[in-house]
């Protein structure tokens, strides 16, 4: 479940940070995708601390 849960944080702060990055690509609001890019990664960190012991490899 703690698994899951980690790879559920880290697919999400994935899809949230190359969101960020082409939704803003070129625009004059760099802040704005600076700050949706760190919410991203503050969101993958947690799931990949969470998910680093795979139940499946014994």
């Amino acid at each position: 479940m703690v698994y899951a849960l980690g790879r559920l944080m880290q697919v999400t702060g994935l899809v949230v940070t190359l969101v960020a990055a082409t939704a803003f690509f070129g625009t004059p609001s760099t802040t704005s995708m600076l700050r949706m890019m760190l919410a991203g990664v503050l969101i993958f960190i947690p799931g990949w601390l969470l998910a680093r012991r795979d139940p499946g490899r014994g």
